[in-house]
């Protein structure tokens, strides 16, 4: 609504310099940032209940979403905080393969995460915390005749003024909750859908989409049979989230509760096909586009046609309920075909079910209609972050939320907005892929995104991130000096290690023959001895007396640095590569359609996306290297003229 047409009776509610319409990840990570760096900040939620919601999988990490979570953590973010205090079961996903793809991943107490969140913000100073709905927002245009939000309305008419709106809203836009023949105006866990903002956006010109995503049922402990599905325990070395809690000798996880797990079957299997036509996916009740990499069962039993059988994970939700989470069951079939498909797994055959799997269609922006920054290219002052842009999944969220609060406030201060490169984290990769490339589908991050993985670890996202989190203001003093003792250490050992020469007779020997090691003459350094793919840093803890104290994490980071040094060393030499192509800026004024040279196509990609870079416009699809060298041509030109 234009600021012009406000009703006279609208009442006016306050002033921020920050608002944020949503309380799940990425609106919590946007609020926290904003207030922190000093910012009046309002957060809307639609119930105070809602806050910080898992209403899909019980968990936060897992593959390349561990990693995202550290860099959160590393910048300043709350989520892996908040999650080491509720985690009641820890995992170090692909710790038998290469430092490049190892995630962590902890169930979560649901419940009891979501109430830590919210003490959290009502702790924080300079937040505020609003239980409303927001249906509409205002704007003006400013004497260049560029459309600005200045404000937001909520359901019940009050209007509230903003410098920036961050609008995080999930998969609540005009969602619709789908089972079978049953389509419920409805949000995910039975909460209401946001109706009206989607009206907002258009009127604004700003382009949306439909997306669908889904989750399967949830059942009562004392119906599952456990004896029939095979048991998964915590990892005996139990890893924090938080870099904060690296040396905090009083964290540990509040239980050590099991997962379970068992498989589909053969007649699982046969009941999903003869009811597709059932299916909602297949009859054409779903519009909305569902997520490659988590399709729903019956979609596993129509693409993978050979497979017979599939995973199924049972997971707690917390220690304060006996729901289990049946991860590998989404679906969206109708009721009595979930309840008969529980009778064909083994240990569900009595499953009692708490919650019907469903799918559910939402709105979404399209993302390439943003700048790196996450603030729209088409109307100034609104930042979207999370699965509005076509992310799936928490941490992705949270990710978004945490670059779109400190962005916006950063804006009000006129400083240059936070933009994370692919070589820095995965948080960059994230963004990039949604404003570069855009999405057809709800985003997944996968180690496979990011071409430098080996950079991007997740032992290593404080020595990446963690300056540039002090620098913008979200790292405290007192965890900065950690930080660079820390830093210090590793580096410190990793030289004396370098350094330090043994003979390979005596002990070294014995060590060496029960590693089936090679033995050699004359003398070795401790680093070349761990550079060798079966021997360990803990290996050689016997004859090194001189061995510093170091925590599970530091001595982590020292073994990987020494065993992969070749592999990093070029590995950032194609980084300095990329940078090259990523610091040769374009214009932002510059005109692509007056190139001779340039494709049609490469054209009106390059004006859709306005790429910052050489480097980003090489990621857009449509433009072609032919056309980036036509594009640096042209760059050069301008500059030498200039």
């Amino acid at each position: 609504m234009k600021k012009e047409n406000l009703k006279d009776n609208t009442w006016f509610a306050g002033n921020y310099d920050v608002i944020v319409i949503g309380s799940g990840h990425a609106g919590v990570e946007a609020a926290f940032a904003a207030a922190r760096l000093n910012k009046k900040t309002a957060i809307f939620a639609m119930t105070l209940e809602s806050i910080a919601n898992l209403p899909c999988n019980p968990n936060i990490g897992g593959t390349a979403k561990g990693q995202l979570v550290r860099e959160i953590d590393a910048l300043g973010g709350e989520m892996g905080k908040a999650a080491d205090q509720q985690t009641i079961q820890f995992r170090m996903l692909n710790s038998s393969k290469g430092p490049a793809v190892i995630s962590p991943r902890a169930q979560i107490d649901r419940k009891a995460y979501q109430a830590e969140i919210k003490e959290r913000l009502e702790k924080q100073e300079n937040l505020f915390l609003i239980q409303s709905e927001i249906v509409d927002l205002i704007y003006q245009n400013d004497q260049s005749g560029k459309t600005q939000v200045v404000g937001v309305i909520a359901k019940d008419g009050m209007y509230y003024s903003a410098q920036k709106v961050i609008v995080a809203t999930g998969t609540f836009l005009n969602s619709k909750i789908i089972i079978g023949d049953a389509v419920l105006d409805s949000g995910p866990d039975g909460l209401s859908a946001a109706i009206g903002l989607s009206d907002a956006l258009r009127e604004l010109k700003i382009p949306i989409k439909r997306f669908k995503t889904g989750t399967p049922v949830r059942v009562n402990a004392r119906s599952l049979d456990f004896s029939e599905c095979e048991a998964q325990s915590s990892d005996e070395v139990i890893l924090p989230f938080s870099f904060e809690n690296d040396e905090n000798p009083n964290w540990q996880i509040k239980a050590d509760l099991p997962c379970y797990m068992t498989w589909t079957s053969s007649e699982t299997k046969k009941l999903i096909l003869d009811n597709i036509d059932r299916s909602p996916l297949f009859s054409g009740v779903i519009k909305g586009v569902g997520p490659r990499y988590c399709p729903s069962l019956e979609d596993k039993f129509v693409k993978f046609p050979k497979h017979e059988t599939h995973h199924v994970f049972l997971e707690p939700t917390g220690l304060n309920t006996l729901e289990y989470y049946a991860n590998g069951l989404s679906s969206s079939m109708p009721q009595d075909v979930q309840y008969q498909m529980l009778k064909t797994i083994k240990g569900l055959e009595k499953a009692e079910i708490m919650r019907i799997g469903y799918a559910i269609e939402y709105d979404l922006i399209e993302p390439t209609s943003l700048h790196l920054s996450l603030e729209s290219r088409i109307v100034d002052n609104i930042y979207f972050a999370g699965q509005i842009n076509g992310s799936s999944g928490y941490e992705e969220a949270a990710g978004q939320g945490l670059i779109a609060g400190i962005n916006a406030a950063r804006s009000i201060d006129h400083l240059e907005p936070i933009v994370l490169k692919r070589s820095d984290a995965y948080i960059g990769v994230l963004i990039d892929d949604l404003v570069t490339k855009g999405t057809d589908e709800p985003y997944r991050m996968m180690t496979s995104r990011a071409e430098y993985r080996l950079i991007l670890r997740q032992d290593n996202a404080d020595r990446r991130l963690t300056e540039l989190g002090y620098q913008i203001g979200l790292i405290s003093e007192e965890r900065y000096e950690k930080f660079q003792a820390k830093i210090s250490r590793i580096d410190q050992e990793i030289s004396r290690l370098k350094e330090t020469r043994i003979p390979y007779q005596g002990e070294l020997s014995e060590i060496l023959k029960q590693k089936n090691s090679a033995i050699k003459t004359g003398n070795v350094s401790l680093a070349e001895l761990i550079k060798r793919p079966e021997i360990r840093y803990a290996d050689l803890a016997k004859i090194d007396p001189q061995r510093p104290k170091l925590n599970y994490a530091d001595s982590f980071s020292v073994e990987v640095e020494i065993k992969y040094e070749g592999y990093i060393n070029v590995e950032m030499e194609r980084i300095e590569k990329f940078k090259k192509l990523e610091n040769k800026k374009i214009p932002n004024d510059f005109n692509f359609q007056k190139i001779s040279g340039l494709r049609n196509e490469a054209k009106s990609k390059l004006d859709q996306i306005r790429p910052l870079s050489i480097g980003q416009a090489s990621r857009i699809s449509g433009v072609s290297p032919a056309d980036i060298s036509v594009l640096l041509v042209a760059i050069e030109e301008r500059n030498r003229k200039s």
